[in-house]
């Protein structure tokens, strides 16, 4: 009998075991196959490599459009300053243009008088010299103790040639005022744009 539970023994051991293996295979630690989230890892980590590269070169634009605006900002405030300069010149060069046609009115009125000064002189010294010719013939004789008679076209030819010679001194003078405004303004513009660079 002793043999009998022996064998009895045995053979629950060995079952027991088979059941044990049994449910060790089907409840036990399972080796998984992770293969397939690599690849599935791989495209991620190429995707977030591609979305930073491209996130990089979206910064590196917006840091270029930021430069450039900057760049237009300076040449347009350097622009500015230029059209401001060359409108105060020409408003100055309009004032002289005025001043020098104000001159020119003047100086042709002074004209005008002069001329008719000198008409006036000359119908003056007719009757004078008529006034002569009749006390001469009456047979009176007179004489004018006055200084002699100046030569009144020249005097007038040199005073139309002093007023014309003056004024041309002072247009170009009132030019090349104007003219050295007009080159020093592109000068100025560089040096505020120098200013601005550094």
């Amino acid at each position: 009998m002793q043999s009998l539970n022996n064998c009895l023994a045995s053979y629950l051991d060995r079952k027991l075991e088979s059941k044990i293996w049994e449910h060790l295979e089907r409840k036990g630690p399972q080796v998984r196959d992770w293969g397939h989230y690599f690849k599935t890892f791989e495209v991620l980590r190429a995707q977030i490599f591609a979305n930073t590269v491209d996130n990089t070169c979206i910064v590196l634009q917006i840091d270029n459009a930021h430069l450039a605006a900057d760049d237009f900002r300076i040449k347009y405030e350097t622009e500015l300053a230029m059209r401001q300069s060359v409108e105060s010149n020409i408003h100055g060069l309009h004032k002289v243009i005025d001043d020098t046609n104000v001159t020119r009115l003047q100086l042709e009125t002074e004209i005008e008088a002069l001329k008719e000064e000198l008409l006036f002189m000359k119908n003056h010294e007719e009757e004078v010299k008529g006034l002569q010719a009749q006390i001469a013939s009456s047979g009176l004789t007179m004489e004018i103790d006055a200084p002699k008679s100046q030569d009144l076209t020249k005097i007038m030819a040199d005073i139309r040639h002093n007023t014309m010679s003056w004024l041309g001194r002072t247009e170009r003078s009132w030019t090349n005022t104007g003219l050295s405004r007009l080159r020093k303004a592109p000068q100025w513009s560089h040096a505020v744009h120098q200013g601005r660079s550094c």
